[in-house]
């Protein structure tokens, strides 16, 4: 039988049932996680209780679901007396979730997985949501963009099991010293910051954009959503002058607009499309300073590499779909024909329907729009 240590992020912080934390409720979030409330819920999740239904989840049936996770990773067979000893850390206090990173030894080997636990009401509604989503795209786009589902439990702290992408690290927009223009930092853990290149950066947003749209679909308008960098739902691994990209959450694939019908012709289809385009360039600009502080908005330099990954994963979804080789081209030329005046007014319609007018994001996507649209559509039309 494993042995099993709890840690508080790194194995410099273990953790136990003498810590002063064991009976303190989860942070909601990572926003949330500097203060520590002098009075406890007794319906809130404690420290405790997190870190000991993990370990139960994991040792559930004589270790049944982390066996078949670790015989899945390792492509042969795993037993119980070929476990060796599991590390559990609490990773973060994310919007909806508090993934536990686990790190198990397997016949001499170092495997990683992740466990998600929904704490909070949300994250409850959103975890089964997230399973099924992460499901349905690891079947329809096999590509390694997503963590693999093993197991799911939905009792009364909802977890799943999944893979931990090793060695990439989540990123936020930064003030760069001297410069208006905000850099990306990766949290790698380097006690220097590593700030992106600028071919690093464009590669980044690049490759977002080319995921996300390489996974919506033409027909139903079916897309990750909802997504936010503030919340790192991607990750990043550098390499080289380029970057690798990993999305490890995705809360659903439904319809933006929440219409199921399948467009009535050409024209429909190539709207909707034109109104996830939009919607992407947008969101693509928000993120928080160093994922914590005010809400930021990126520089005009992302714009290109956005619209070259949407037409790159056009490219791909279009062909998966068995539409034409030149089904790219025809958006372009259609979105192309639109006045200036209009696609500004539909930009104006999908922030009002997917961004609430109270919200900082909303003030500064209202801020910057304007620009925002007459900029992609120089990009497209160059």
């Amino acid at each position: 039988m494993p042995t099993v240590s709890y840690f508080l992020s790194t194995i410099d912080h273990p953790f136990d049932e003498d810590h002063a934390l064991w009976h303190r409720p989860l942070p909601e979030n990572r926003m949330s996680a500097v203060k520590i409330p002098e009075s406890v819920d007794s319906a809130a999740v404690t420290y405790g209780r997190y870190f000991t239904s993990v370990s139960q989840f994991c040792a559930a049936d004589g270790w049944s679901r982390i066996i078949a996770a670790a015989s899945r990773q390792l492509e042969q067979p795993v037993v119980e007396k070929d476990l060796g000893p599991l590390a559990i850390f609490l990773e973060k206090h994310g919007a909806f979730y508090h993934p536990a990173r686990l790190q198990l030894a397997v016949k001499d080997q170092r495997l990683f997985f992740v466990v998600n636990v929904a704490a909070s009401d949300h994250g409850r509604l959103a975890l089964s949501r997230e399973v099924k989503a992460l499901q349905h795209l690891t079947v329809q786009r096999p590509f390694g963009w997503f963590p693999t589902v093993y197991c799911f439990v939905s009792d009364e702290l909802p977890m799943f099991l999944g893979d931990w992408i090793d060695g990439f690290h989540e990123f936020h927009l930064t003030r760069r010293p001297g410069s208006d223009n905000p850099a990306i930092i990766v949290w790698d853990g380097a006690a220097s910051p590593c700030l992106l290149s600028e071919t690093q950066a464009a590669d980044l947003y690049r490759n977002m954009a080319m995921i996300l749209t390489a996974c919506y679909d033409p027909i139903s308008a079916c897309q990750i959503f909802p997504w936010h960098h503030a919340a790192g739902d991607f990750v990043v691994r550098v390499e080289g002058e380029g970057v690798s990209v990993r999305l490890i959450t995705v809360r659903d694939y439904v319809p933006m607009s929440g219409c199921t019908a399948e467009p009535d012709d050409e024209r429909s289809l190539l709207d909707a499309l034109v109104v996830f385009f939009i919607h992407l360039s947008v969101r693509m600009r928000l993120d928080r300073l160093d994922g914590v502080s005010e809400v930021a908005w990126a520089s005009d330099r992302c714009l290109a590499p956005i619209v070259d990954g949407f037409f790159q994963g056009l490219d791909l979804t279009a062909r998966m779909s068995g539409f034409p080789e030149t089904f790219p081209g025809t958006f372009r030329q259609f979105f192309n024909h639109h006045d200036g005046k209009d696609l500004l007014a539909m930009a104006r319609r999908i922030t009002e329907t997917v961004f609430d007018l109270r919200t900082e994001e909303r003030r500064l996507i209202d801020r910057h729009l304007a620009r925002h649209v007459n900029e992609i559509s120089r990009v497209l039309t160059a």
